[in-house]
């Protein structure tokens, strides 16, 4: 905001040093080949030597950016799940700004998704597909990934019922429902019914099933059109959440 006369515009960052730009672009032209190997080779494979080798760049110098094989592996699956997360709450943003109905938008994060992980199956791979043996992935992929949750789900929050207070008479298997699923009611979903998050749940593991089984081929002579068949299932899905 301007703060009175025409000439003062707030603070302006400063610079960023020809070091840092230079580390920036390094760091980028790194992932970009990495991202390469990763289509190529498979994750288990990644290599900072081979990488290195491609890059004309001495393994030591490649050390300076990333400090082993799983801190670059940590990187592409970090911008995978941002990238991801944008494009889903891009989006959501856009779905809700259009006022439909609560089916109408919820299809379109699933689209999204779907749409993503055909454009990007390799760094779908990474975060969704076959662990690599003895690596973990860091803590910083979990903001995204409630980031990608949270889009996926605000449908449902936004349709949810005036919060009502606990039943204390609730069937003994359904208050064990709800305590297996407590972290995702706290964390996305407070204030809905056990039935509805386990329903949210279900719907999350079958379009990372869908998405993953067309992706890796497992539809071949078994489902001749996913595309329709994914619209189906959004569909239903829909239904199952009451928002149809």
């Amino acid at each position: 905001m301007f703060s009175g006369g025409n000439h003062q515009t707030g603070p302006v960052s400063a610079p960023r040093t020809a070091r840092e730009r230079v580390h920036r672009e390094v760091t980028a032209e790194i992932l970009t080949v990495a991202r390469g190997h990763l289509a190529r080779d498979g994750a288990p494979a990644l290599s900072l030597r081979s990488i290195a080798r491609d890059l004309g760049m001495a393994p030591s110098a490649l050390y300076r950016y990333f400090s082993s094989r799983d801190a670059l592996l940590g990187s592409l699956i970090l911008a995978a799940y941002e990238s991801l997360a944008d494009e889903a709450e891009r989006a959501a943003a856009a779905a809700r700004a259009t006022g439909g109905s609560g089916a109408e938008r919820w299809v379109v994060v699933p689209r999204t998704m779907r749409t993503w992980a055909l454009a990007h199956p390799h760094e779908w791979s990474l975060i969704f597909g076959t662990p690599v043996p003895g690596y973990q992935a860091p803590e910083d992929t979990v903001v995204p990934y409630a980031r990608l949750a949270a889009a996926l789900v605000r449908p449902l929050m936004d349709a949810r019922p005036a919060a009502r207070p606990h039943r204390e008479d609730s069937p003994p298997e359904v208050a064990a429902l709800g305590q297996a699923v407590a972290p995702v009611a706290d964390a996305l979903l407070a204030g809905l019914p056990t039935a509805t998050i386990v329903s949210a749940l279900q719907a999350w593991s079958t379009l990372v099933g869908l998405i993953s089984l067309e992706l890796y081929g497992h539809w071949r002579n078994t489902v001749l059109d996913p595309e329709l068949f994914f619209e189906e299932t959004i569909g239903t899905m829909a239904v199952t959440l009451g928002l149809l």
